[in-house]
Parts: structure tokens; C-alpha cells; sequence
């Protein structure tokens, strides 16, 4: 929910969105306002999100289904939205299935498809929902491959996860949420080795 928030595919009931230095959403006189609409395109056109279902589409090949935004949404000629699918399915470690359907992809590499489509869109920020939620040790393995690499090349990223060791090697800071409130943050051995607050050290 909160990842959908920042990106503006959910509206908020309370709080405030600060997105890349710029508030777009806040609270006023009991209700959430937010910035003019064009506004808030031109500011979640700098985010680059990937779901925890993919959302790649069955008619596509991969390499459509990486050009498809390109074109549609920042009106990028076709023969550059191409050069730069390619660019980054190679990123990814998935040239060889540029001319492959989602049903042809296993796991993981319908998730690296996914992560080569949002990157190449060039984002500021990369927001991550449980990439490494499936039961699929594959997936696991190549999808936080990639995350890693981006973190080396110092992409800011916001990654949803339960895979607890992961986060701790990965993360310059730790948001520990529970029920929806965030109930502590920091670097991550001041939540992983001592934690202060007692539902932490519980979990």
C-alpha cells in the first residue's frame, strides 16, 4: 500500500508524500490534498516500480513488453525504445529471451523482465513490491542478483521484503513496519543486531 501510494496508484487518508524532494501530497483540514495532476505525472514518471505479479503483458514478447512505456508514455521513437530494451534486458541477463512471450518465462525471469522494463524507463527511484516473495529459489536467486547490482551502482531504491538477510546486507537504512505504522527505522544493525523496540526483537 505504500509503495502504491508513492507512485500514485493509491490515494492516502492521512500523513504526507515527499517524492524525490518535492511533497506531493498532504494533510489539510482533515483531507489529503495533493499537487496539480500534471504535476504528479511529471514526478512519478521519474519512479520506476515493479509488482510483485509482474503485470507483464501475454501478448507482448519481452522485448515489447520492455519498449511499450517507451513509447506510450514518453513518446520515444521506436528504434531508440528498442536500442534501449535491449540495453537493459541485457542488464538483466535476459538477451537471449528478447523474443520470448511471458508464458515461455519462468519466475525469474519474468521478474527480471519486469525490473529491465521499469529501468528502462531511466528512474530516479526503483520501488521494489516482495520481489523475492515467490516460493521459486530461482527467482530468488537472479532477482536479488539484479537489486544488488543496482544498489552497487548506487540506484535509490525502496524494496518491500520479508527476506530478512537480504535487507540487512543490502539496505543503507532499515523502515520496520507493522499493521501499517512504522514502528522504528535505522541502519541496519541498529534494527537487525539490537533493536530497540520490543516487537522488533520479537519478530
Amino acid at each position: 500500500t505504500m509503495l502504491r501510494c508513492i507512485n500514485h496508484l493509491e490515494k492516502i487518508e492521512s500523513g504526507s508524500i515527499e517524492v524525490l524532494g518535492k511533497t506531493i501530497a498532504w494533510q489539510q483540514d482533515g483531507h489529503a490534498r495533493y499537487i496539480h495532476e500534471r504535476e504528479i505525472r511529471e514526478t512519478i514518471q521519474k519512479i520506476g516500480m515493479v509488482f510483485q505479479g509482474f503485470n507483464l503483458f501475454p501478448h507482448k514478447s519481452v522485448l515489447e513488453n520492455v519498449m511499450e512505456a517507451q513509447i506510450t508514455v514518453k513518446r520515444i521513437p521506436t528504434d531508440t525504445a528498442r536500442d534501449t530494451a535491449l540495453e537493459f534486458l541485457r542488464k538483466v541477463g535476459m538477451s537471449d529471451k528478447a523474443g520470448a512471450y511471458p508464458s515461455q518465462l519462468s519466475g525469474g525471469q519474468k521478474q527480471r523482465a519486469a525490473i529491465a522494463r521499469a529501468l528502462a524507463m531511466r528512474p530516479e527511484l526503483m520501488l521494489f513490491d516482495e520481489p523475492t516473495s515467490a516460493p521459486d529459489p530461482e527467482l530468488v536467486g537472479e532477482v536479488l542478483l539484479v537489486i544488488r547490482k543496482l544498489a552497487e551502482e548506487h540506484m535509490t531504491m525502496i524494496v518491500v521484503t520479508h527476506e530478512m538477510a537480504f535487507a540487512r546486507e543490502i539496505s543503507d537504512r532499515v523502515v520496520f513496519m507493522d499493521e501499517g505504522a512504522i514502528i522504528d527505522q535505522g541502519a541496519p544493525d541498529a534494527i537487525f543486531v539490537d533493536p530497540a523496540h520490543p516487537r522488533i526483537r520479537t519478530f
